[in-house]
């Protein structure tokens, strides 16, 4: 016989389903799952806010890059690479370090 295996995703609707029902306290229904109640009510709020599919995976990407390369710096940096394909960062750097002190 072999085990049934579940998804993350049909457990997280299971839990839902158990603490829709009132038949148990969700402090119960997060120990039994083996998730901390701030997990559980985080779950609850989803389902709250969106229904089934509020509780789908999401993407932990950010959602902003405070310190990202501005795009026209990132084209010439990646211009001249394509040009001096042995160049390593040090150099680019220095290059444009020094092109930047001439003007």
């Amino acid at each position: 016989m072999s085990w049934k295996k579940v998804t993350p995703m049909e457990e997280i609707i299971r839990f839902v389903m158990l603490a829709q029902s009132a038949r148990f306290t969700v402090s119960e229904l997060c120990e039994q799952f083996g998730i901390s109640r701030k997990t559980g009510y985080k779950y609850l709020a989803r389902y709250a806010a969106a229904g089934w599919k509020g509780l789908a995976a999401r993407s932990h990407r950010p959602q902003r890059f405070p310190q990202r390369t501005d795009a026209a710096v990132e084209a010439l940096i990646l211009a001249e690479r394509r040009l001096h394909r042995t160049w390593g960062p040090k150099k680019l750097h220095k290059v444009f370090t020094r092109a930047a002190s001439s003007k």
